[in-house]
């Protein structure tokens, strides 16, 4: 039966799967008159797990898989947690689908994801529309507009603003002198974003120098060039295309160049480390994930990942299970179980929560991550990237 642990329904062509017992109650898994068993809440996972997001979509399922499973493994909770999972495989049709059905049964009281790298503003719209908030963890860019979304939590800082994480790199950790800043004409908004962080906080007594790089594969030897006339002893990438940062790699390592080289967290990718082979080594780039397996904090979970599922944990997973314990925090704020779903979204921006990769705490006026704890850095050491921790200590 749909309440049985572990049950699987198979519905309109979707995979729902419950973990824990669902409650018999009405609502938001409320327990039926006089029973003395707590509770049961639903948490909706919204992801791609069809899709070109696979990989991304499967670290948020095991991540809150074991959230869920550890919640319900306390002997202090005062309510037990569900899971319902809804694939949209990366189709955007699909997931306003997704939104409907999750939206549609009444014991979900919030959903984390979609796990989408881009946040499109008619499905926040459609989620906002059914009064159920979103936590959405893994989503570096939106087209929401700045105001909107009240159901809407965003655990992550947009890609917009990880060039912070490089200023503070090149201030404190590795200060720098002489910048170069090279704004990628293939990626204008990065670029733009990249350009405005350094512009408004350029390290006292350093010189900025801006270097655009044109389309196409010619410019990059040019850059390189400028880099070493330029006596310059850092270079920012200003740009999202992990092959094209690649590409520098290659041009700045063939004119000898030794000087820091940083770029944002996007293009840090397969198509880089493949890209750019030696070339690659020393770069430092600025993400808005951990990685599980470094931090102590994490390491329970990252031993119980490695148990479950043969694997370590993948990017997102440690934020995934992040976003659970946020959510279980929040409805744990009121006793009225009817009331959890209407008030979560409002309770999620007030409520701070010390997670396993790092503390989630928000702006309740703008609804946003506070943007220190959330920026992090990595370094590329023997063709990998290790991580470095957050900026600010890195």
């Amino acid at each position: 039966t749909a309440g049985a642990a572990g049950a699987v329904l198979l519905a309109g062509g979707s995979t729902a799967t419950w973990i824990a017992l669902r409650g018999s109650g009405t609502g938001a898994g409320g327990p039926s008159a006089g029973s003395t068993e707590p509770p049961t809440y639903t948490i909706g996972l919204h992801a791609d797990l069809g899709g070109p997001g696979r990989a991304t979509g499967l670290a948020h399922q095991r991540g809150v898989q074991l959230a869920v499973a550890d919640h319900n493994a306390r002997e202090d909770k005062a309510f037990r947690l569900a899971l319902r999972t809804e694939d949209d495989a990366g189709d955007p049709a699909k997931a306003l689908r997704v939104a409907g059905r999750l939206a549609a049964d009444p014991g979900v009281i919030a959903v984390v994801g979609p796990t989408g790298r881009l946040l499109r503003e008619d499905l926040v719209e459609r989620y906002e529309t059914e009064r159920l908030a979103t936590v959405v963890v893994a989503a570096g860019s939106t087209t929401v507009e700045t105001g909107t979304g009240l159901h809407l939590c965003v655990t992550r800082v947009y890609d917009d603003m990880l060039p912070t994480g490089l200023v503070g790199y090149l201030t404190r950790t590795r200060p720098a002198t002489r910048i170069l800043l090279v704004e990628d004409a293939a990626d204008p908004v990065l670029a733009r974003d990249t350009g405005v962080a350094f512009h408004d906080a350029t390290p006292a007594g350093a010189t900025l120098i801006e270097h655009p790089l044109v389309r196409g594969n010619a410019g990059f030897g040019a850059v390189a060039r400028r880099a070493m006339t330029g006596r310059a002893d850092a270079v920012v990438f200003g740009g999202g295309h992990a092959s094209r940062a690649a590409r520098l790699a290659t041009a700045l390592a063939g004119e000898g160049y030794t000087g820091s080289r940083v770029a944002a967290g996007p293009a840090l990718g397969p198509a880089f480390l493949q890209g750019a082979g030696a070339a690659a080594e020393g770069w430092v780039f600025a993400e808005a994930y951990t990685d599980p397996t470094a931090l102590p904090s994490a390491r329970t979970f990252a031993a119980a990942h490695r148990k479950r599922f043969g694997a370590p944990p993948g990017t997102w997973a440690a934020e995934a299970y992040d976003a659970v314990g946020l959510i279980a925090r929040a409805a744990g704020t009121t006793s009225a179980s009817g009331e959890v779903r209407s008030g979560i979204a409002r309770r999620l921006v007030r409520t701070e929560h010390r997670g396993i990769a790092r503390t989630l705490a928000f702006d309740a006026s703008t609804r946003r991550v506070r943007i220190p704890d959330g920026i992090f850095l990595y370094r590329i050491e023997k063709g990998r990237p290790r991580f470095l921790g957050p900026f600010g200590d890195a």
